[in-house]
C-alpha cells in the first residue's frame, strides 16, 4: 500500500516537476523504502525545481 502511493506521487510530479516540496516528500518516502538512490534522484529534481 505504501509502495503504491509513493508511485502515485512519483508519477504526479512527472507531470507537475515543478512542484519542490513533493519531490523532497518523494525522497523522504524513498528513504524510508531504503531506496537510496531514488531518494538522491528525488533531492536533485527538488533542487532543480522552480516551486
Amino acid at each position: 500500500m505504501i509502495r503504491s502511493m509513493v508511485e502515485r506521487l512519483a508519477t504526479r510530479l512527472q507531470q507537475n516537476p515543478d512542484d519542490r516540496q513533493g519531490w523532497l516528500r518523494l525522497a523522504s518516502a524513498y528513504d524510508v523504502l531504503g531506496e537510496t538512490a531514488k531518494a538522491a534522484e528525488a533531492r536533485a529534481r527538488a533542487a532543480a525545481a522552480t516551486q
